[in-house]
């Protein structure tokens, strides 16, 4: 039995390297473990058995190996679908492949990767969100100082025009009080 066979067609088409040697793996230790179980060792459990009806217990000798090896199998399948194994080790199969190609593009005079603290990781994230609020803070900024300039300005005009409504006044009590008196 090829371990094609006995992996399911949906996994089948992952093309990953770890995927595919995992389940080698898998199938080779399934393979010793119900390998170590032999038709001799049952034949010895059962001598009276193995004498009178030695076909029937060769016969279950198979339907035992079958359904140890395909529980098993089957096992296995449940924990990798579990667990998204093939997707997680062809993510990996990737991630080793484009780490290969970055060291392979990269020149001899790039230095080692600095290790940077997590104090300075988060402040260089936090950086162009700085920067973006002080941008909007000095904007505002602008436009309340524009808008107070402009206050100013109609503040001084209106002193200017209650000066002169003043001075009007003031001319105009004494030219009562001229009259009145």
């Amino acid at each position: 039995m090829d371990s094609a066979d006995k992996i399911p067609f949906e996994l089948q088409s992952v093309e990953g390297v770890r995927y595919h040697k995992l389940l080698s793996v898998l199938d080779r230790s399934l393979a010793s473990v119900v390998d170590t179980f032999k038709l001799e060792d049952l034949q010895a459990i059962f001598p009276d058995l193995a004498q009178e009806i030695p076909e029937k217990l060769a016969d279950s000798y198979e339907q035992i190996s079958s359904y140890l090896r395909n529980s098993a199998n089957a096992d296995f399948q449940a924990i990798l679908m579990q667990y998204d194994m093939a997707n997680k080790l062809t993510a990996l199969d990737k991630l080793v492949s484009e780490a290969a190609e970055r060291k392979a593009a990269s020149t001899s005079d790039d230095g080692p990767v600095s290790i940077m603290s997590p104090d300075t990781i988060n402040r260089g994230r936090s950086a162009a969100i700085k920067r973006a609020e002080l941008e909007r803070l000095e904007a505002k900024l602008a436009q309340i100082k524009e808008e107070n300039a402009d206050s100013l300005s109609a503040l001084s005009h209106q002193r200017e025009t209650l000066a002169d409504e003043r001075k009007k006044l003031e001319t105009t009590i004494g030219l009562v009080n001229k009259v009145c008196t």
